[in-house]
């Protein structure tokens, strides 16, 4: 009876062994898993740190208009010019009227805010002028304030 009893304490003993030997497996899986997320904290914190200079450098010089308007809405100085529509669009439900027009080989886009005075007042007007059809824009401050158009070539 003492080899069963000996056989049964050898075979807790075992059990003990192999729990214990499963429990610390586990917790240096734990430990190498908390180890490894926290260097790749680490990692993500350095590279977030070293783009941040590159990323508020790039903001702060980003060019803030692709368009050179430094005279006002059409960018062009004040006085009195020829021109020819290149196209246009009156105002829609859905669409804001706009212009192109040809100024001395340069193209002018131009909208109803491009407008001031009596050029506002006839925006409709100014907005159905064919393409090829030449206009007399007056600009102060770089707004269009009056313009006179011809009837389109035919």
């Amino acid at each position: 009876m003492t080899t069963q009893k000996d056989k049964a304490k050898q075979k807790k003993k075992r059990a003990q062994k192999h729990k214990h030997e499963h429990e610390t497996e586990h917790m240096q899986e734990e430990a190498a898993r908390h180890k490894r997320s926290s260097r790749e904290e680490w990692v993500a914190i350095i590279v977030i740190l070293a783009f941040v200079p590159f990323l508020v450098t790039g903001i702060i010089w980003w060019p803030g208009s692709t368009t050179p308007k430094s005279k006002g809405g059409t960018g062009l100085a004040s006085g009195t010019y020829s021109a020819t529509y290149i196209g246009s669009q009156p105002e829609t439900e859905t669409e804001v009227a706009t212009a192109a027009l040809d100024v001395n080989g340069d193209s002018i886009f131009v909208t109803a805010n491009d407008l001031t005075g009596s050029a506002s007042r006839n925006s409709n007007t100014f907005f159905k002028g064919q393409k090829g059809q030449p206009v007399q824009i007056t600009v102060q401050n770089g707004f269009i304030t009056n313009f006179t158009s011809t009837p389109p070539p035919k």
